[in-house]
């Protein structure tokens, strides 16, 4: 978009939609926001973002399904997957990672630990887009 990390959020729940868009704002992200599972696949098909927050609650398509859309499309296949979960659901259950998730942020949000997760992948797509640098700060192409 404007040269920021694009991340698209998908929040069934209004206000945390709000939140978490005004917050990405603060730092510095571009976003497109969702309430709805097929709307999300739809967005990540045509701007493919750099990474994607879903809510593990949706109801008109299941996380699950959203995922397998995303990871068997070859425009969407390697863009990371944080799950967003009540916190008692990231207790109760450690198969998060086994759904193709990437990573995992819990509600109610800790800002610091999204920041935390957010800038993790980030730097670690930056790293695959750019492996070395010369010393003029130019990328080497191998």
């Amino acid at each position: 978009m404007n040269g920021q990390p694009l991340i698209l959020v998908v929040e069934q729940n209004l206000h945390d939609l709000e939140l978490l868009n005004s917050h990405l704002g603060i730092l510095n992200f571009s976003c497109i926001c969702t309430k709805q599972g097929v709307r999300a696949v739809m967005l990540a098909q045509t701007h493919q973002p750099d990474l994607i927050m879903l809510d593990m609650m949706l109801s008109n398509l299941s996380a699950k399904r959203v995922i397998d859309h995303l990871k068997h499309d070859s425009k969407t296949a390697t863009i990371p997957i944080i799950a967003v979960t009540p916190l008692t659901t990231a207790q109760d259950d450690d198969s998060t990672m086994l759904t193709g998730f990437d990573d995992c942020i819990t509600k109610p949000f800790d800002f610091h630990q999204l920041e935390v997760v957010i800038n993790r992948h980030i730097s670690q797509l930056n790293s695959l887009h750019f492996p070395c640098w010369n010393r003029f700060g130019i990328p080497n192409i191998r």
